[in-house]
Parts: C-alpha cells; structure tokens; sequence
C-alpha cells in the first residue's frame, strides 16, 4: 500500500502521521472531496484551511435559509450530510414533484435566478452560490432513481447545528454509489467513506426497489480494492463499462427507459451535449 490513496487512507482513517508528501497529500484529498477533513484531522492551519472552512461557512448559511424557507414543504436536502467533513459544489436538494414549483418560486425569493432548466432538475444560481433542485436525480434529463420514492427514506437530522431534512444515511449510501456510477463516471475517496461506512441491508433492498444494484454492486467492489491498495482513487469508470452499465439500466429500470425519450434533446443540446463528452473523454482530475 504505497500509493497516495493508501497514504491518504491511512492519515485520515487511522491517525497516521503524514511524511514529507504532505503537500501532494494535500492535493490528493482535494481531488478526492475530502480536503477539509484531512485539514481537520491534522489541524493545519493557513490559508488552505482559512478558504475551506470560509467555503463550508457559506454553505452552511445557504443550507440555514433554505431549511428555514422550506420547512413545511415535503423535502430532503442530499449529497451533503456525509460520513466526513467536505465542501460540496453546490446545494442539492429532493423535492416533492407536486411542490416543485411553488418551491423553487420560495428560492427565487431569496434572490436566486434560474441558471438551467431540465426535466427533473432546475438549477439556481445567486453569485457563487449554486442550488440543484431535483425532482428525480438524472443525467442529462434521463432519470437514474427514481427521487419520489427517495425521498420517502428521509429524516430530520443535524447539520452544523442545524435542523435539517436529509436522506437517511443508508440511503445516502446509495445516492453515492449512483451518482458516482451512473452519473460522474468518477468514484472518490468521498464516494468511498459514505458507501463503507453507510451501506447496510437497507441499503441494499433499496438498490433492489429502486433497480441499481449493479451501482451499489459497482461501488462495493471499488471499495474492496482501495483497502487492498489495488485502486487509485479519484478512479475513472473505462467508457465501455460506463456505456454498458447505463446500457443495463436502460433494459432494467423503466422508469430511466421512459425518460430516455429525451435523449435526442440531450445529445443535440450544447451544453449536456458538453457534458456527456466530458464524461467520456475526460481525465481524473
């Protein structure tokens, strides 16, 4: 277990002292979504520490509004409770197909504009904030699970003393696996803590009702070669295993084959059209 992942595995899970790589080590948990725990663990202080502590302050301002604005409305914040310290990109949030309007017309009130407009996902933007406001989680306005019936494994939870509504860590899990899988095409370190530590047997009768088993099955088998130090991590899924697994989904979920009517929009709209090159050309980061 000699690359930067074991490394780094080993300073944030089991108290390792870093060596001289530090720096790398550094750029390594960047990468991989978990730069504010390993700043965290090893209590380094400085500039780095300073911009990532006053990014999850942002965040955490966003996430105190929206809870306040939305507390009577049928909804789960996801993606951002964790089993580690990290700063998302952005804001997602699950909503209730039924409120979806009346809830995005509450965030526009707060000064968001709409950025981007999908099927299942609106996307608002104020400044630098970014809120991703779904319907169904998808790719390109093809549904990869099914966000209703997600969001009936919901709960009230804490958020950096906040009271907020989020997914229930098992299903957290699963949101993890599959949106690494099926969406991202990359799979992080981040990825790995939240389907080691959350995967249960929950988890796995959801991936069966929700049909991605072969997402959770995906993220299971990556996550036993990073403990055997056999993967680097970030860890890009080859494009024909990626094609042929969104392949499978297609022929088994029908609720993805439905939404696949739109996929000629996808492909002939620049910026997804953008997007899914991305994915298929694209370097780990």
């Amino acid at each position: 277990m000699n690359g930067l992942t074991a490394k780094l595995l080993d300073v944030a899970v089991y108290g390792a002292e870093p060596d001289d790589d530090l720096a790398l080590l550094l750029i390594h948990a960047r990468k991989n979504k978990i730069l504010l725990h390993l700043l965290r663990v090893l209590n380094i202080q400085g500039s780095i520490r300073e911009r990532q502590e006053s990014a999850i302050s942002k965040v955490i301002q966003v996430i105190q509004a929206l809870s306040k604005l939305l507390k009577d409305y049928n909804y789960a914040f996801f993606k951002l409770i964790k089993p580690l310290s990290y700063v998302p990109a952005d804001v997602d949030l699950l909503v209730d197909a039924k409120q979806a309007g009346r809830v995005a017309h509450e965030i526009r009130g707060l000064g968001y504009r709409v950025a981007v407009k999908d099927p299942y996902c609106l996307t608002l933007t104020k400044g630098n904030s970014i809120v991703d406001l779904y319907v169904h989680p998808c790719i390109g306005g093809v549904i990869f699970i099914n966000g209703q019936r997600l969001l009936e494994h919901s709960c009230t939870t804490e958020f950096n003393g906040i009271e907020v509504k989020s997914l229930e860590s098992y299903a957290e899990a699963l949101v993890a696996s599959s949106h690494a899988v099926y969406k991202e095409r990359i799979y992080t370190l981040n990825d790995y803590f939240t389907v080691e530590r959350w995967t249960s047997k929950k988890t796995l009768k959801l991936a069966q009702e929700l049909k991605c088993e072969e997402a959770l099955k995906t993220a299971i088998n990556l996550n036993r070669k990073i403990r055997l130090g056999a993967l680097e991590t970030p860890y890009k899924i080859p494009a024909p295993i990626w094609l042929a697994i969104l392949t499978r989904k297609l022929q088994t979920d029908s609720l993805t084959r439905a939404s696949s009517t739109s996929i000629l929009k996808t492909l002939t709209s620049k910026r997804i059209g953008k997007l899914l090159t991305s994915k298929l050309t694209r370097e780990t980061y």
